[in-house]
Protein backbone atom coordinates (compact mmCIF):
# COMPACT_ATOMS: atom_id res chain seq x y z
CA UNK A 1 0.00 0.00 0.00
CA UNK A 2 1.25 3.49 -0.84
CA UNK A 3 2.51 5.20 2.34
CA UNK A 4 0.55 8.41 1.64
CA UNK A 5 -2.66 6.46 1.17
CA UNK A 6 -1.94 4.50 4.34
CA UNK A 7 -1.56 7.73 6.34
CA UNK A 8 -4.86 9.07 4.99
CA UNK A 9 -6.64 5.82 5.84
CA UNK A 10 -5.16 5.79 9.34
CA UNK A 11 -6.31 9.34 9.90
CA UNK A 12 -9.83 8.25 9.09
CA UNK A 13 -9.79 5.00 11.03
CA UNK A 14 -8.39 6.23 14.35
CA UNK A 15 -9.22 8.87 16.91
CA UNK A 16 -7.61 9.90 20.18
CA UNK A 17 -8.96 9.74 23.69
CA UNK A 18 -7.78 9.88 27.31
CA UNK A 19 -6.42 6.71 28.85
CA UNK A 20 -8.13 5.23 31.91
CA UNK A 21 -6.92 2.84 34.59
CA UNK A 22 -6.65 -0.67 33.18
CA UNK A 23 -6.23 0.40 29.54
CA UNK A 24 -3.48 -1.41 27.66
CA UNK A 25 -2.14 -1.29 24.12
CA UNK A 26 -3.49 -4.13 21.99
CA UNK A 27 -0.41 -3.99 19.76
CA UNK A 28 2.49 -4.19 22.24
CA UNK A 29 0.54 -5.17 25.38
CA UNK A 30 1.94 -2.30 27.47
CA UNK A 31 -0.35 -0.68 30.03
CA UNK A 32 -1.48 2.84 29.13
CA UNK A 33 -1.63 4.43 32.58
CA UNK A 34 -1.83 8.02 31.52
CA UNK A 35 -1.81 10.29 28.51
CA UNK A 36 -3.42 9.69 25.17
CA UNK A 37 -4.55 6.43 23.66
CA UNK A 38 -5.68 5.88 20.09
CA UNK A 39 -8.55 3.74 18.86
CA UNK A 40 -7.91 1.92 15.58
CA UNK A 41 -10.50 0.08 13.53
CA UNK A 42 -9.45 -3.51 12.97
CA UNK A 43 -10.99 -3.91 9.51
CA UNK A 44 -10.96 -7.69 9.58
CA UNK A 45 -12.62 -8.04 13.00
CA UNK A 46 -14.64 -4.80 12.59
CA UNK A 47 -13.86 -3.68 16.15
CA UNK A 48 -11.93 -0.72 17.54
CA UNK A 49 -8.74 -1.48 19.45
CA UNK A 50 -6.63 0.58 21.86
CA UNK A 51 -3.18 1.62 20.66
CA UNK A 52 -0.50 3.48 22.62
CA UNK A 53 1.43 6.54 21.43
CA UNK A 54 4.58 4.55 20.62
CA UNK A 55 2.76 2.00 18.44
CA UNK A 56 0.98 4.80 16.57
CA UNK A 57 4.41 5.76 15.23
CA UNK A 58 5.11 2.29 13.80
CA UNK A 59 5.53 2.22 10.01
CA UNK A 60 4.68 -1.49 9.83
CA UNK A 61 0.93 -1.74 9.23
CA UNK A 62 -0.99 -4.87 8.24
CA UNK A 63 -2.44 -4.24 4.78
CA UNK A 64 -5.55 -6.30 5.57
CA UNK A 65 -6.69 -5.22 9.03
CA UNK A 66 -5.00 -1.78 9.04
CA UNK A 67 -3.53 -2.30 12.53
CA UNK A 68 0.08 -1.33 13.31
CA UNK A 69 2.26 -4.36 14.05
CA UNK A 70 5.39 -4.48 16.18
CA UNK A 71 6.54 -8.08 16.01
CA UNK A 72 5.67 -11.55 14.71
CA UNK A 73 4.57 -10.21 11.34
CA UNK A 74 5.38 -11.34 7.82
CA UNK A 75 6.55 -9.05 5.04
CA UNK A 76 5.69 -10.16 1.53
CA UNK A 77 8.19 -9.67 -1.31
CA UNK A 78 6.25 -6.64 -2.58
CA UNK A 79 6.51 -4.87 0.80
CA UNK A 80 3.03 -5.61 2.14
CA UNK A 81 2.86 -6.47 5.83
CA UNK A 82 0.64 -9.18 7.32
CA UNK A 83 0.08 -9.48 11.05
CA UNK A 84 0.47 -12.88 12.74
CA UNK A 85 -3.31 -13.39 12.77
CA UNK A 86 -4.08 -12.42 9.18
CA UNK A 87 -1.16 -14.28 7.58
CA UNK A 88 -2.96 -17.50 8.59
CA UNK A 89 -6.09 -16.47 6.70
CA UNK A 90 -4.77 -15.60 3.23
CA UNK A 91 -3.93 -17.61 0.12
CA UNK A 92 -0.19 -17.65 -0.58
CA UNK A 93 0.12 -21.16 -2.06
CA UNK A 94 -0.14 -21.21 -5.87
CA UNK A 95 -1.71 -24.66 -6.00
CA UNK A 96 -4.43 -23.56 -3.59
CA UNK A 97 -5.10 -20.48 -5.74
CA UNK A 98 -5.47 -22.72 -8.81
CA UNK A 99 -7.93 -24.99 -6.96
CA UNK A 100 -10.00 -21.99 -5.88
CA UNK A 101 -10.06 -20.64 -9.44
CA UNK A 102 -11.32 -23.94 -10.88
CA UNK A 103 -14.00 -24.29 -8.20
CA UNK A 104 -15.25 -20.74 -8.81
CA UNK A 105 -15.25 -21.23 -12.60
CA UNK A 106 -17.23 -24.46 -12.32
CA UNK A 107 -19.78 -22.86 -9.98
CA UNK A 108 -20.26 -19.71 -12.07
CA UNK A 109 -20.68 -21.78 -15.23
CA UNK A 110 -23.40 -23.88 -13.60
CA UNK A 111 -25.14 -20.77 -12.23
CA UNK A 112 -25.41 -19.05 -15.59
CA UNK A 113 -25.44 -21.98 -18.02
CA UNK A 114 -28.79 -20.80 -19.46
CA UNK A 115 -27.40 -17.37 -20.35
CA UNK A 116 -23.61 -17.47 -20.71
CA UNK A 117 -20.80 -19.76 -21.82
CA UNK A 118 -17.34 -18.96 -20.46
CA UNK A 119 -14.08 -19.62 -22.34
CA UNK A 120 -11.69 -22.39 -21.33
CA UNK A 121 -8.60 -20.80 -22.89
CA UNK A 122 -7.64 -19.11 -19.60
CA UNK A 123 -4.48 -19.35 -17.50
CA UNK A 124 -4.06 -18.13 -13.92
CA UNK A 125 -0.94 -16.37 -12.62
CA UNK A 126 -0.64 -15.32 -8.94
CA UNK A 127 1.40 -12.10 -8.76
CA UNK A 128 2.68 -9.64 -6.18
CA UNK A 129 1.28 -6.11 -6.04
CA UNK A 130 4.29 -4.56 -7.75
CA UNK A 131 3.97 -6.92 -10.73
CA UNK A 132 0.22 -6.40 -10.87
CA UNK A 133 0.56 -2.63 -10.92
CA UNK A 134 3.10 -2.86 -13.73
CA UNK A 135 0.53 -4.75 -15.81
CA UNK A 136 -1.84 -1.79 -15.56
CA UNK A 137 0.69 0.20 -17.61
CA UNK A 138 0.32 -1.98 -20.71
CA UNK A 139 -0.56 0.38 -23.56
CA UNK A 140 -3.20 -0.46 -26.15
CA UNK A 141 -4.77 -3.40 -24.37
CA UNK A 142 -8.54 -3.21 -24.53
CA UNK A 143 -9.17 -5.93 -21.97
CA UNK A 144 -7.33 -4.78 -18.87
CA UNK A 145 -9.40 -4.77 -15.69
CA UNK A 146 -8.38 -1.89 -13.37
CA UNK A 147 -8.98 -4.03 -10.29
CA UNK A 148 -6.59 -3.73 -7.35
CA UNK A 149 -6.86 -7.51 -6.84
CA UNK A 150 -6.77 -8.87 -10.37
CA UNK A 151 -6.06 -8.16 -14.02
CA UNK A 152 -7.27 -9.81 -17.22
CA UNK A 153 -5.31 -9.62 -20.47
CA UNK A 154 -6.30 -10.93 -23.90
CA UNK A 155 -3.38 -12.31 -25.87
CA UNK A 156 -3.13 -13.62 -29.45
CA UNK A 157 -0.37 -16.06 -30.40
CA UNK A 158 1.32 -16.55 -33.77
CA UNK A 159 -1.48 -18.86 -34.88
CA UNK A 160 -4.09 -16.15 -34.14
CA UNK A 161 -5.41 -18.22 -31.24
CA UNK A 162 -6.82 -16.07 -28.46
CA UNK A 163 -5.86 -16.80 -24.85
CA UNK A 164 -6.67 -15.00 -21.62
CA UNK A 165 -4.14 -14.42 -18.89
CA UNK A 166 -5.65 -13.64 -15.49
CA UNK A 167 -3.28 -12.34 -12.83
CA UNK A 168 -4.44 -12.57 -9.21
CA UNK A 169 -2.89 -10.85 -6.23
CA UNK A 170 -1.14 -13.14 -3.75
CA UNK A 171 -2.09 -12.86 -0.11
CA UNK A 172 -5.85 -12.32 -0.46
CA UNK A 173 -8.35 -13.88 1.96
CA UNK A 174 -10.10 -16.86 0.29
CA UNK A 175 -13.49 -15.10 0.01
CA UNK A 176 -11.91 -12.04 -1.64
CA UNK A 177 -9.90 -14.24 -3.99
CA UNK A 178 -13.06 -16.13 -4.98
CA UNK A 179 -14.93 -12.91 -5.73
CA UNK A 180 -11.97 -11.69 -7.78
CA UNK A 181 -11.92 -14.95 -9.76
CA UNK A 182 -15.62 -14.58 -10.62
CA UNK A 183 -15.09 -10.93 -11.60
CA UNK A 184 -12.10 -11.60 -13.86
CA UNK A 185 -13.75 -14.66 -15.44
CA UNK A 186 -16.60 -12.37 -16.51
CA UNK A 187 -14.14 -10.10 -18.33
CA UNK A 188 -13.16 -13.06 -20.51
CA UNK A 189 -16.84 -13.60 -21.38
CA UNK A 190 -17.21 -9.92 -22.31
CA UNK A 191 -14.17 -10.12 -24.57
CA UNK A 192 -15.46 -13.19 -26.40
CA UNK A 193 -19.14 -12.27 -26.68
CA UNK A 194 -19.31 -8.54 -27.45
CA UNK A 195 -18.72 -7.31 -30.96
CA UNK A 196 -15.96 -4.80 -31.51
CA UNK A 197 -18.57 -2.07 -32.04
CA UNK A 198 -20.30 -2.94 -28.76
CA UNK A 199 -17.02 -3.05 -26.83
CA UNK A 200 -16.21 0.42 -28.11
CA UNK A 201 -19.67 1.68 -27.13
CA UNK A 202 -20.14 0.18 -23.66
CA UNK A 203 -18.53 2.21 -20.87
CA UNK A 204 -15.80 0.85 -18.61
CA UNK A 205 -18.00 1.48 -15.58
CA UNK A 206 -20.78 -0.64 -17.09
CA UNK A 207 -18.42 -3.52 -17.87
CA UNK A 208 -17.02 -3.42 -14.33
CA UNK A 209 -20.54 -3.22 -12.91
CA UNK A 210 -21.56 -6.32 -14.88
CA UNK A 211 -18.47 -8.21 -13.66
CA UNK A 212 -19.31 -7.20 -10.08
CA UNK A 213 -22.87 -8.47 -10.60
CA UNK A 214 -21.58 -11.95 -11.50
CA UNK A 215 -19.20 -11.85 -8.51
CA UNK A 216 -22.06 -10.84 -6.20
CA UNK A 217 -24.36 -13.59 -7.49
CA UNK A 218 -21.55 -16.08 -6.89
CA UNK A 219 -21.06 -14.78 -3.33
CA UNK A 220 -24.81 -15.07 -2.72
CA UNK A 221 -24.75 -18.70 -3.87
CA UNK A 222 -22.03 -19.35 -1.27
CA UNK A 223 -23.80 -17.43 1.51
CA UNK A 224 -20.74 -15.16 1.80
CA UNK A 225 -22.28 -12.04 3.37
CA UNK A 226 -18.89 -10.44 4.04
CA UNK A 227 -17.93 -10.53 0.35
CA UNK A 228 -21.38 -9.28 -0.66
CA UNK A 229 -20.84 -6.34 1.68
CA UNK A 230 -17.44 -5.60 0.13
CA UNK A 231 -18.92 -5.57 -3.38
CA UNK A 232 -21.86 -3.37 -2.39
CA UNK A 233 -19.65 -0.85 -0.59
CA UNK A 234 -17.12 -0.60 -3.42
CA UNK A 235 -17.94 2.54 -5.42
CA UNK A 236 -15.47 2.16 -8.26
CA UNK A 237 -18.19 1.27 -10.79
CA UNK A 238 -19.78 4.68 -10.14
CA UNK A 239 -23.16 3.20 -9.36
CA UNK A 240 -23.36 0.79 -12.29
CA UNK A 241 -23.18 -2.34 -10.11
CA UNK A 242 -26.24 -1.25 -8.11
CA UNK A 243 -28.15 -0.62 -11.36
CA UNK A 244 -27.15 -4.02 -12.77
CA UNK A 245 -28.29 -5.69 -9.54
CA UNK A 246 -31.66 -3.92 -9.72
CA UNK A 247 -32.06 -4.68 -13.44
CA UNK A 248 -31.39 -8.37 -12.74
CA UNK A 249 -34.07 -8.33 -10.04
CA UNK A 250 -36.66 -6.53 -12.16
CA UNK A 251 -36.13 -7.99 -15.61
CA UNK A 252 -34.08 -11.16 -15.16
CA UNK A 253 -30.58 -12.24 -16.09
CA UNK A 254 -31.40 -12.90 -19.73
CA UNK A 255 -32.28 -9.25 -20.38
CA UNK A 256 -29.11 -8.07 -18.59
CA UNK A 257 -26.91 -10.37 -20.70
CA UNK A 258 -28.68 -9.33 -23.90
CA UNK A 259 -28.11 -5.65 -23.00
CA UNK A 260 -24.40 -6.27 -22.49
CA UNK A 261 -24.19 -7.85 -25.94
CA UNK A 262 -26.57 -5.64 -27.92
CA UNK A 263 -27.62 -2.63 -25.82
CA UNK A 264 -27.95 0.75 -27.53
CA UNK A 265 -26.76 2.67 -24.44
CA UNK A 266 -23.22 2.89 -23.10
CA UNK A 267 -24.34 2.41 -19.50
CA UNK A 268 -27.47 1.64 -17.50
CA UNK A 269 -29.64 4.66 -16.71
CA UNK A 270 -31.07 4.81 -13.21
CA UNK A 271 -34.10 6.95 -14.09
CA UNK A 272 -35.00 4.74 -17.03
CA UNK A 273 -33.85 1.24 -16.13
CA UNK A 274 -36.34 -0.33 -18.56
CA UNK A 275 -33.91 0.69 -21.32
CA UNK A 276 -32.03 -2.47 -20.40
CA UNK A 277 -34.48 -3.98 -22.91
CA UNK A 278 -33.49 -1.47 -25.62
CA UNK A 279 -31.23 -3.59 -27.82
CA UNK A 280 -30.14 -3.86 -31.45
CA UNK A 281 -29.53 -7.47 -32.42
CA UNK A 282 -27.41 -8.08 -35.51
CA UNK A 283 -29.26 -9.06 -38.70
CA UNK A 284 -28.87 -12.79 -39.21
CA UNK A 285 -27.89 -14.04 -42.64
CA UNK A 286 -30.67 -15.90 -44.41
CA UNK A 287 -30.12 -19.64 -44.81
CA UNK A 288 -30.61 -21.12 -48.29
CA UNK A 289 -34.02 -22.77 -48.75
CA UNK A 290 -34.06 -26.54 -48.18
CA UNK A 291 -34.59 -28.93 -51.09
CA UNK A 292 -38.15 -29.08 -52.34
CA UNK A 293 -38.78 -32.55 -50.95
CA UNK A 294 -37.50 -31.58 -47.49
CA UNK A 295 -39.48 -28.33 -47.55
CA UNK A 296 -42.63 -30.22 -48.43
CA UNK A 297 -42.00 -32.66 -45.59
CA UNK A 298 -41.43 -29.87 -43.10
CA UNK A 299 -44.53 -27.98 -44.18
CA UNK A 300 -46.64 -31.09 -43.67
CA UNK A 301 -45.69 -31.27 -39.98
CA UNK A 302 -47.84 -28.71 -38.16
CA UNK A 303 -46.35 -27.19 -35.00
CA UNK A 304 -48.30 -27.85 -31.81
CA UNK A 305 -50.74 -25.04 -30.95
CA UNK A 306 -49.66 -22.68 -28.14
CA UNK A 307 -51.29 -23.40 -24.75
CA UNK A 308 -54.41 -21.48 -23.79
CA UNK A 309 -53.59 -21.35 -20.05
CA UNK A 310 -50.52 -20.83 -17.90
CA UNK A 311 -49.05 -24.24 -17.12
CA UNK A 312 -46.14 -25.21 -14.87
CA UNK A 313 -44.17 -27.78 -16.86
CA UNK A 314 -41.18 -28.32 -14.58
CA UNK A 315 -39.11 -27.08 -11.61
CA UNK A 316 -35.30 -27.18 -11.35
CA UNK A 317 -34.57 -27.12 -7.62
CA UNK A 318 -31.17 -25.67 -6.59
CA UNK A 319 -29.72 -22.72 -4.66
CA UNK A 320 -31.36 -20.51 -7.32
CA UNK A 321 -34.41 -22.56 -8.39
CA UNK A 322 -36.03 -22.05 -11.78
CA UNK A 323 -39.39 -23.01 -13.24
CA UNK A 324 -40.63 -23.72 -16.79
CA UNK A 325 -43.97 -22.02 -17.46
CA UNK A 326 -45.43 -22.73 -20.92
CA UNK A 327 -42.40 -22.08 -23.17
CA UNK A 328 -40.29 -19.85 -20.89
CA UNK A 329 -37.93 -20.44 -17.97
CA UNK A 330 -38.22 -18.20 -14.90
CA UNK A 331 -36.26 -17.49 -11.75
CA UNK A 332 -37.77 -15.72 -8.73
CA UNK A 333 -38.66 -12.08 -9.54
CA UNK A 334 -37.92 -12.66 -13.24
CA UNK A 335 -40.30 -11.10 -15.80
CA UNK A 336 -40.85 -12.64 -19.25
CA UNK A 337 -43.30 -12.65 -22.13
CA UNK A 338 -45.23 -15.93 -22.33
CA UNK A 339 -47.11 -17.21 -25.37
CA UNK A 340 -50.79 -17.74 -24.54
CA UNK A 341 -53.10 -18.69 -27.38
CA UNK A 342 -52.71 -16.18 -30.21
CA UNK A 343 -51.06 -13.46 -28.08
CA UNK A 344 -48.32 -12.82 -25.55
CA UNK A 345 -48.73 -11.85 -21.89
CA UNK A 346 -46.15 -10.49 -19.46
CA UNK A 347 -45.68 -12.69 -16.38
CA UNK A 348 -43.65 -12.14 -13.19
CA UNK A 349 -42.56 -15.15 -11.12
CA UNK A 350 -43.22 -14.31 -7.45
CA UNK A 351 -41.97 -17.50 -5.77
CA UNK A 352 -40.93 -21.07 -6.58
CA UNK A 353 -41.40 -24.20 -4.49
CA UNK A 354 -40.63 -27.79 -5.39
CA UNK A 355 -44.09 -28.51 -6.82
CA UNK A 356 -45.65 -25.12 -7.50
CA UNK A 357 -45.04 -21.47 -8.37
CA UNK A 358 -46.82 -18.21 -7.68
CA UNK A 359 -47.05 -15.81 -10.63
CA UNK A 360 -48.61 -12.47 -11.43
CA UNK A 361 -49.84 -11.41 -14.86
CA UNK A 362 -48.93 -7.80 -15.67
CA UNK A 363 -51.90 -5.48 -15.38
CA UNK A 364 -54.09 -7.86 -13.39
CA UNK A 365 -52.67 -7.25 -9.92
CA UNK A 366 -53.77 -10.77 -8.96
CA UNK A 367 -51.49 -13.68 -8.12
CA UNK A 368 -52.01 -17.22 -9.40
CA UNK A 369 -50.64 -20.49 -8.04
CA UNK A 370 -49.57 -22.99 -10.71
CA UNK A 371 -49.08 -26.56 -9.53
CA UNK A 372 -46.85 -29.15 -11.12
CA UNK A 373 -49.03 -31.89 -12.62
CA UNK A 374 -47.62 -35.40 -12.01
CA UNK A 375 -47.07 -37.43 -15.19
CA UNK A 376 -49.78 -39.81 -16.29
CA UNK A 377 -48.13 -43.25 -16.43
CA UNK A 378 -51.18 -45.09 -17.78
Amino acid sequence: MNRTIAIIILAILRFAGSARAGDFCEVCGVSIEKGTLYLYLDKMANVRKRVCHNCVELTTVCYLCGMPVKEKYEELPDGRILCARDVKNVVLDEDEAQRIWQDVKDTVERQHSRFMSFPDNVTIHPLDRVDLQEMFKVVGNDFTCPNVWGCTLRETNDSNRVNFKISLLRGLPPSVLKGTCAHELTHTWVSENLSRQRRLRVSGDAEEGFCELIACLYAESQGDQAQIGIIKSNGYTRGQFALFREAERQFGMNDVVEWMKYGVDARLIGDDLVRVRKIETPVAMKSPPPPASTAALLSSVAPPPPPETLTLKGVLWSTRPSAIINDRTFMVNEVNKVRLGSSNIVVRCISISQDSVIVQVAGSGEQQTLKLTPPDWR
